[in-house]
Order: C-alpha cells, then sequence, then structure tokens
C-alpha cells in the first residue's frame, strides 16, 4: 500500500522524524548511520561509553554492526531484511529496548534503514515490571492438597516470563517435597502460539523431578491447540480442578 496525500507545505523532512515521539536512528545501505533524531541523541549520549566512542557526533559514519554483540548475526539478519523487524534488545546489561527496523526502498531498491528503539528502560526497570506482569498473569502458586500444588494461568506469557514463573514453580516443589501439579488453564482468555511448547516444557521438568503435572480447564479452542503438540497427548487433562484433586486422591 502507498502512502496518500502530500507533504509539500513542510520542506524538511527531518523535521518529521524529529517530532516522531521515538529514538530514531538512519542508516545508509551499508547499515552505516547517517542520522540520529534528537531523542535519540539523548539516549545514546548515556551510552556511547560503553561502546568505546567519546562524543555521540562520533556515532555518524560507524556501522551498526559496532553495536551487536554477534556482528555476523546482525549482517545475516540485515541482509535478508525485506520487510520490518523486530527484537528485544539488551544494551550492555544496563538498558533494555524494543528495536524495529525498517528497509526505506525506493523504485523497490533499498537505499537505507530507519531503525527506532522504543520502550527504552533500565534493566533493574525492566525486572520490577516482569515482576509486576507475573503478578498480573498468573495467580499465586496454591496448596491444595497433601503434597499438591496448583498454578492458575491467567493470560499471554512470553519466553521470559514463562521462565520465571517456571523457576519459581520448580523452586517451591523442590522445597515442599511436591508429588502433583495442577496447571488450571479455566481462568485464560488470549494465548500465543508459544504456550503449548510452554506447557510441554513445565510437564517435562516437572516429570523430570518426579512430579505428575495434570492440566485442567483448557477451552475448546485452546484445546485444537495443545492437540497439534504431540507431546501433550499422554498428559492426564481433567475439565475442573475438583475432578483432578478427586483422581488425585483416588491414588492414594
Amino acid at each position: 500500500m502507498t502512502s496518500i496525500g502530500n507533504l509539500s507545505s513542510i520542506n524538511d523532512a527531518t523535521k518529521i522524524l524529529e517530532a516522531i515521539g521515538e529514538n530514531i536512528i538512519v542508516a545508509d545501505v551499508d547499515y552505516n548511520i547517517v542520522w540520529i533524531n534528537p531523542k535519540a541523541v539523548n539516549l545514546l549520549t548515556k551510552v556511547i561509553s560503553f561502546f568505546n566512542i567519546e562524543k555521540v557526533e562520533d556515532i555518524i559514519g560507524t556501522n551498526m554492526s559496532h553495536f551487536h554483540r554477534n556482528p555476523a548475526h546482525q549482517k545475516k539478519v540485515m541482509d535478508k531484511l525485506t520487510d520490518t523487524h523486530s527484537s528485544r534488545i539488551n544494551i550492555k546489561d544496563e538498558y533494555v529496548a524494543d528495536i524495529i527496523i525498517n528497509p526505506i526502498k525506493m523504485d523497490k531498491s533499498i537505499v537505507g534503514y530507519v531503525v527506532m528503539l522504543m520502550d527504552v528502560t533500565t534493566v533493574v526497570e525492566e525486572e520490577k515490571r516482569k515482576e509486576k506482569v507475573i503478578q498480573e498473569l498468573s495467580g499465586p502458586i496454591l496448596h491444595v492438597w497433601d503434597n499438591t500444588l496448583a498454578i492458575p494461568v491467567l493470560g499471554i506469557v512470553d519466553k521470559s516470563l514463562f521462565n520465571i514463573i517456571l523457576k519459581k514453580l520448580l523452586k517451591q516443589c523442590e522445597q515442599e517435597d511436591i508429588e502433583h501439579v495442577i496447571i488450571d488453564f479455566s481462568g485464560i482468555k488470549q494465548w500465543n502460539e508459544e504456550l503449548p511448547n510452554q506447557i510441554n516444557e513445565m510437564i517435562s521438568c516437572l516429570s523430570i523431578m518426579g512430579i505428575q503435572g495434570f492440566i485442567v480447564g483448557v477451552k475448546p479452542e485452546l484445546a485444537q491447540s495443545l492437540a497439534i503438540e504431540k507431546g501433550l497427548v499422554n498428559i492426564p487433562k481433567f475439565g475442573t480442578a475438583k475432578a483432578v484433586i478427586k483422581h488425585i486422591i483416588s491414588l492414594e
């Protein structure tokens, strides 16, 4: 889709990029930085010392690979880039940010790239945010019977947050000599494509520790997604927590 209207009343196109309230960096077709908007200048001034650069002005002409932990991987991604690329980046373990890269095209040829750094925050602030989101997405780990825990999953959980939840669950299982864990999805309204793999990983980790995992409260739409995951076929599933607790009691 092409743009509509015209910008004839704005003589300097850089004013548009300067007005956007995000950190914007422009690189040429060889990935050399050629322009930085004022907001990005303020951000980069704080982090350039991490990359052995004395003045923010010295960033102009610097290749984007200079800021990447794995330049070869960065070049591989950029060389294949034909549309929007986005990811979460860590800046020297001090800041984290969402990076969005869009190629600039003229007559179907790429002539440069627009890089946006969004949601920039410190690592400490990010960890606090994660803990808050975990509290929102996952209810407390509950004792529901002897040596039995239940963990309600209430929302979309990305990989990093899932790892934190899993670590917390496994630690509690070890400390309290747990034998059964009920994973309750009755409160979940949305999920991402990672969820089946996450459930499989959680069940596998519990199994390695000698703990039986049970799945309850799966809605029909989610059931279709889980049915594709072969590793989940043999996992005990129940409609309600009450039903699985009754089953656990019968095992004793």
